[in-house]
C-alpha cells in the first residue's frame, strides 16, 4: 500500500545549514521585524523559515545578532553626509561628533550592544574619509588625527549611553546617587558636593555634548597650534 506523503509544514520546509541561501542583509531585514525583546536565534529562525543552525554560518549567538541590528540601525541615522560640507576641521568635528551621539540616542536600548572595533571607522567610510581629510588639511599628523577621531568616537558614544540610561530610568543617575550618598554625611564636610548636588544640571542632554565637543576641539587646537609653530631662536 503507498504511503500518503505527509503534509508539508513551515518546519519541513526549514532548510538546514549554510546551505539555506542566507545572506548577514537578510538575517539584518529580518530581526529588524522582530520587537527586541522577543528577538532570538529561534525566533528569527521561525521568521526566516530555516533551521536555526543555519544561522550559525552568519551569526554565531544571541549577543552578535544584537550587535548587527544595533549596528544596522545606528548606520541608518548616521550618514554623516553634512561633514563633507564643513568650512572647518572644528565644525567637522562638531558635526561628526553631535551625528555620532545623536545615531547612538536614536538606536535607544540596543546601544549597548555597539562596538566599533576594528578599523578606526570602517563602518563610516563617507564621513570618516571627510573628517581625516579636514584634519589633514588643517595640518594635523596622521597619527594624531587617528587619536583625535578615536577619542570623538569614544566619547560620543559613552554619552549616548548615558543619556540613554538617563531616559530609560527617568532620572539623572548621577545626581541621584550623589544625593543618596550625602543623605547621611554632614552637611559641612562636604560643602561643595552639596552645592553641587542641588545645582540639578543636566549632563546628559545635547547641552552636555556640546561642552565636551567644544573641550575636545579646544585640546586639539592647542596641539595644532604648538605642532605647527615654528621653533624658537636661541
Amino acid at each position: 500500500m503507498p504511503r500518503t506523503p505527509k503534509p508539508t509544514t513551515a518546519a519541513t520546509q526549514r532548510k538546514p545549514g549554510k546551505r539555506a541561501g542566507l545572506d548577514l542583509q537578510q538575517i539584518v531585514d529580518a530581526a529588524r521585524l522582530i520587537d527586541v525583546d522577543a528577538l532570538s536565534m529561534q525566533s528569527l529562525a521561525d521568521r526566516l523559515r530555516v533551521d536555526r543552525k543555519a544561522l550559525n554560518y552568519h551569526v554565531k549567538d544571541k549577543q552578535t545578532l544584537l550587535g548587527l541590528v544595533a549596528m544596522d540601525a545606528f548606520s541608518a541615522r548616521f550618514s554623516g553626509t553634512d561633514v563633507t560640507k564643513a568650512d572647518s576641521w572644528e565644525d567637522a568635528c562638531r558635526i561628526y561628533g553631535m551625528g555620532f551621539f545623536e545615531g547612538v540616542l536614536g538606536v535607544g536600548g540596543l546601544a549597548e550592544y555597539l562596538w566599533f572595533g576594528g578599523s578606526v571607522a570602517a563602518w563610516a567610510l563617507e564621513p570618516s574619509e571627510a573628517l581625516f581629510q579636514r584634519l589633514n588639511d588643517a595640518g594635523f599628523a596622521d597619527e594624531t588625527a587617528v587619536r583625535l577621531v578615536a577619542m570623538l568616537i569614544s566619547m560620543s558614544l559613552s554619552h549616548a549611553r548615558d543619556a540613554t540610561q538617563s531616559s530609560a530610568e527617568g532620572d539623572r543617575p548621577r545626581t541621584r546617587a550623589l544625593k543618596a550618598a550625602l543623605r547621611d554625611a554632614e552637611p559641612v564636610t562636604y560643602k561643595n558636593l552639596s552645592r553641587i548636588a542641588e545645582l540639578g544640571v543636566d549632563t546628559y542632554g545635547n547641552a552636555q555634548m556640546e561642552v565636551m565637543l567644544g573641550m575636545l576641539i579646544a585640546g586639539a587646537r592647542t596641539l595644532l597650534e604648538k605642532s605647527t609653530a615654528p621653533p624658537r631662536l636661541r
